[in-house]
This record gives structure tokens, sequence and C-alpha cells, in this order.
């Protein structure tokens, strides 16, 4: 049994994730299918406070709600029993919800990644990093990712992941067509007969002599790219004309992220904010976010 002793209220923030790249194998075991990709986070995030409270509550902001498939209430219920609490002291739980749902960015394992690091801060229990990644391992295939929010390469069927050194930071924009892109969905369409079949380290040998060309800006499309755009783009066309307009508006690299709907492009700094006006005079009621990409010196 752990005993808790709590601090007043801590705020984490749950960093949105983008594919750069996203590689199927044409493996599959379980329905889960066997892929490699290069992740990086953005400083555009949801925000999780837990604090002292006379019962517990947990309130989402801005109207919205999960139902039954609410990856805070997952994670409280499987931090509790990988910890052997019976229930948690009252708190109350706040989820700032910033990141577009059903986007590709990952914002429900981000959020409840973030709860299981501002859980184990608020309750002072200082977990090992071994224990916090056994708990994001039995929620959800991101989680462990985005427990870590660095630059990583994800592989196998999100259990394998290693760490990038060396990979600077991006200034992008993220469109969203406000379409909400369903993940199962999008996965369950994938027809084995039309990938392209290779072994993982090929994937992963290609996004790692691709980091020098990402530094600098050139040759992306040689090295990177998401197998699900294809099969997103045919359920929503307008992904399609999503990321045709960042390469209009000057992108050097556009690309859908994770099963979308969400597309992001790389911009020089200088041309960030022109670019997106020019996105925002489009006026196709897309939501449109200009941020960063977080490097390893993060």
């Amino acid at each position: 049994m752990v005993v808790c002793k709590f601090l007043m209220q801590i705020s984490e923030k749950a960093f949105g994730k983008i594919n750069i790249s996203l590689n199927l194998t044409g493996e599959k075991e379980n329905n889960y299918h066997f892929l490699v990709s290069l992740i990086c986070f953005c400083n555009f995030y949801d925000i999780i406070t837990v604090e002292e409270s006379k019962k517990f509550d947990y309130e989402i902001l801005n109207n919205i709600n999960f139902g039954d498939s609410d990856l805070i209430l997952k994670t409280i219920k499987m931090f509790c029993k990988k910890l052997d609490i019976n229930n948690l002291p009252n708190l109350k739980i706040t989820l700032d919800k910033r990141i577009p749902v059903g986007a590709g960015l990952g914002g429900g394992s981000a959020d409840s990644a973030a709860l299981i690091r501002a859980l184990d801060k608020f309750l002072n229990l200082n977990l090992s990093a071994e224990k916090k990644m056994s708990i994001a391992k039995d929620i959800g295939s991101d989680v462990p990712a985005c427990l870590l929010s660095k630059p990583l390469i994800l592989t196998g069927y999100g259990n394998r992941y290693k760490e990038i050194e060396n990979i600077d930071h991006k200034d992008i924009i993220i469109v969203f067509p406000n379409i909400n892109a369903s993940t199962k969905e999008i996965f369950s369409s994938i027809n084995l007969d039309n990938i392209d079949k290779n072994e993982s380290i090929y994937f992963e040998n290609r996004i790692k002599e691709g980091i020098i060309f990402y530094n600098n800006n050139n040759n992306l499309n040689n090295y990177f790219s998401n197998d699900l755009e294809r099969i997103s783009t045919k359920k929503y066309p307008e992904i399609q004309k999503v990321k045709e307009s960042i390469l209009e508006v000057g992108s050097i690299f556009a690309s859908m992220t994770g099963s979308g709907s969400a597309c992001f492009g790389f911009f020089e700094k200088k041309d960030i904010l022109k670019a997106k006006q020019k996105l925002e005079a489009l006026n196709m009621g897309w939501k449109i976010i200009s941020c960063q990409l977080m490097g390893s010196d993060n």
C-alpha cells in the first residue's frame, strides 16, 4: 500500500505529438500493425492540473466529453492498480484541452502521460522512470512515447523506442481541418497486400540517415513519409487539400501526422507568420497553429 503525502497543486504540459514519418512493415499481430515512426513533440499542448479538493472532481475545459473512452479515467484506474492504491486522496483534476481531438496529434495519450507525471509529483511518490513507464504501457501504445516527450524512433507495436540525439528544433505550422479521424477505422482499412513490405531495420536506418537532411532542410521527401496518408485521404479527401495548401504557402516539407486528419509543414522562421496568414486567408474553417517541434536538447 502506498502512503501519500501530497502537494497543493501541480500542473503538467501534455505536448502534441508529430509523426515526421510513419511506415508499416506489413506485419500484423493481435490486430496491431508493426510500424516504424520518427516522432517529435511540439510546444503546443494541453495542460493537466492536479490540486487539493474536498472531494474527487474531474473537469474538462472547452465543453468536451470523452464518455467511456476517456483516457484520464483509464489512467487513474491503471495508476491505482499498478501502485496498489485503493482510491486516490481527494483531489481535483482539470484538463485544459487545446489539442484537437481526432487530429493524429496524440492528445489523449499526451494527457494520460502528463497525468502520470502530475500524480507522481502531487502525491510525492518519486516513482522511478521504469515504474512510470510500466503504468504508461498498460494504458495505450502511444502513452510511453508521450511520457518521454522527446524525439525518438518508435518501432514495433508501440513497445520499442529509442531516443534520438542531435536533432534540431523546427518551426512548423499544423493545420487541422476539423475532421475527427478515427485511428481505429484508419488502421482497420489497411490492406496488407498494398503495403511495400520491408524489414523494420530498413526504415530505422532510413530515418537515421535522414536526420542530417532533416537538420539541413533538404531531401526530406527521400527519407520521410506516412503510409497512412493514402488511406486517410481516400476516406477524407480534404486532407489532401490541406497538405497541398501548406506546400503552396512555402513549406519545405509537408505531411500528415499519425492517422490524420491534421497535417504539418516545416518553414523557415522568417516565413512562418506570412505563411500562416495566407492559410488563414483561405477561410476554410481550418484550425491553424504555428509552433515549434522540440529538438533533442529540449
